[in-house]
C-alpha cells in the first residue's frame, strides 16, 4: 500500500484509527515541504495547514458522528462526497501555506478492512490556487464592469439608467414597509452661459466638481445620480424632508470657486426641488413634483431650495 500511495500524483496521507500518520506520499511532500520521515508516526497532520493543533478532515471522518464534527469545523465549505460513501469534500484557503497562502480542494474518506470496520482515513489534497485566483479575478472584473455600466464617467455618480432602477426599487420598499423617501433634484444655475463662455472642458470640470461635492455630503443610505446634462438627483430613503442635506450642498457650491486655465475664478450656484413620496406615487409622479419644485426655485431667483408642498399624487 505504501508504494501504491507514493506513486499517486495527488498529495495524499493516511492515518490509522489512533490518528497516527501511516502514509505521507511524495506529492504531499512537494506540496507541503514536509517529508514522510518527518510526518509518519506522528499526529502532526495539521502542521502544514494550521498554526495550532486542530483536526484535519481525515481526523473528523473517524469521529462517531462525523457529519456534525465536519460541519463544526468546515461549516458551509464542505459537502458529502457523491462518489465515496462516508467521504467529505471541501475547498478552503490556508493562509499559512506558502508566501501568500494557498487554496486547497481536499477529500477525506474512511479506510475499511475486509469486514467493513473503519481502521483509518485517507485524505487527498489538490492545490487549486490558480483556479481560485482566476475565479476571484473574474468576479472582480464582473463587479468592475457592472460598476462602470451604472456609473457616469465624468462625475463618478450613478447614471440615469441605474437611477430608474433604484427609484422604482425604493418606491416598492416604501409601499411594502411604509417608510419615508425624499427625492431631491438639483440643477446648476445658468450653466449654458458658463459652458459657452469658458468652453466644455471647463464645464466638465464644474460638473465633476459638483459631483464630488454631492458625494461628500451623502449619508450612507443616500444615492446620488447624474440625471442628465447639469441635472442631478439624490434619493434619500427614511427621510421625510431632505432640505437640510440639500441646503448643505447648495451652500457648499455657493462657496466653491472654479479656476479656469487662465486662473480666472468662476462662481457657480445651483437650485433644487424636493418631493416626498406619498402613497400611490410612481417614479414619474414623484419626479414630476420634485421637478415642479425645482422650476419654482428657478422662477424665484435661483440659488435656492423649494420643498414641494403638494403631498398628493397629480393624476
Amino acid at each position: 500500500m505504501t508504494q501504491l500511495i507514493d506513486k499517486i500524483a495527488i498529495p495524499t496521507f493516511v492515518i490509522n484509527k489512533d490518528r497516527v500518520i501511516t502514509h505521507w506520499n511524495k506529492a504531499l511532500t512537494q506540496l507541503t515541504g514536509l517529508t514522510c520521515d518527518e510526518m509518519i508516526g506522528t499526529r502532526n497532520q495539521w502542521r502544514p495547514f494550521y498554526t495550532t493543533s486542530r483536526p484535519t478532515m481525515a481526523d473528523l471522518i473517524l469521529e462517531g458522528n462525523h457529519s456534525q464534527t465536519v460541519d463544526q469545523f468546515y461549516r458551509n465549505k464542505c459537502r458529502p462526497c457523491d462518489v465515496l460513501e462516508g467521504a467529505y469534500a471541501a475547498e478552503d484557503f490556508f493562509p499559512e501555506m506558502g508566501d501568500e497562502g494557498e487554496w486547497l480542494s481536499f477529500t477525506a474518506s474512511p479506510v475499511q478492512d475486509e469486514s467493513g470496520v473503519i481502521i483509518g482515513a485517507i485524505e487527498t489534497l489538490v492545490n487549486v490556487s490558480d483556479r481560485k485566483k482566476a475565479e476571484l479575478e473574474l468576479i472582480r472584473s464582473e463587479q468592475l464592469y457592472r460598476e462602470l455600466s451604472i456609473t457616469d464617467e465624468l462625475t463618478k455618480l450613478y447614471n440615469t439608467r441605474f437611477f430608474i432602477q433604484e427609484i422604482e426599487r425604493e418606491i416598492k420598499r416604501c409601499e411594502r414597509h411604509n417608510h419615508d423617501l425624499s427625492v431631491c433634484m438639483f440643477d446648476l444655475d445658468l450653466f449654458k452661459p458658463v459652458n459657452d463662455s469658458y468652453g466644455h472642458v471647463f464645464g466638465d470640470k464644474v460638473l465633476e466638481g459638483f459631483g464630488g461635492l454631492i458625494k461628500r455630503h451623502l449619508r450612507t443610505t443616500d444615492s446620488a445620480f447624474r440625471y442628465g446634462g447639469e441635472e442631478f438627483v439624490i434619493l434619500m430613503p427614511f427621510t421625510p424632508d431632505g432640505s437640510v442635506a440639500a441646503e448643505r450642498i447648495r451652500t457648499s457650491l455657493e462657496k466653491a470657486v472654479f479656476c479656469t486655465d487662465n486662473h480666472e475664478e468662476v462662481k457657480v450656484t445651483c437650485s433644487a426641488g424636493i418631493a416626498r413620496y406619498v402613497s400611490g406615487d410612481d417614479d414619474k409622479s414623484l419626479l414630476k413634483r420634485a421637478d415642479t419644485a425645482l422650476y419654482q426655485s428657478k422662477e424665484e431667483g435661483r440659488n435656492r431650495i423649494t420643498v414641494c408642498k403638494k403631498q398628493t399624487v397629480p393624476w
